[in-house]
């Protein structure tokens, strides 16, 4: 029996960004977030350590995908990945 693997297709995605609060020790979470897309995408997020109070920003090409500050909350991976497909095929 023939064996056969789902080829990931490469992402239109350029460069993602997962800024965080270091103050408020953030950054295992951002890690994580950062190694779930890569594994899923093969994308790999950039983390950068911010000073603003709270922050966790998720950006793709740029654009804002996910905000703590707006919604109160930290996404979930699956989130996150949605917003990533959605965002490749826009």
């Amino acid at each position: 029996m023939a064996v056969y693997y789902k080829r990931r297709r490469k992402p239109f995605i350029r460069n993602m960004s997962i800024e965080y609060c270091g103050t408020c020790n953030y950054r295992p979470m951002a890690a994580s977030l950062a190694m779930a897309v890569k594994q899923e995408t093969g994308v790999q997020a950039e983390l950068i350590h911010s000073n603003d109070m709270g922050a966790f920003e998720v950006k793709v090409d740029g654009r804002l995908i996910f905000s703590k500050k707006q919604s109160g909350r930290f996404p979930e991976n699956a989130e996150v990945l949605a917003a990533i497909k959605a965002s490749e095929n826009e």
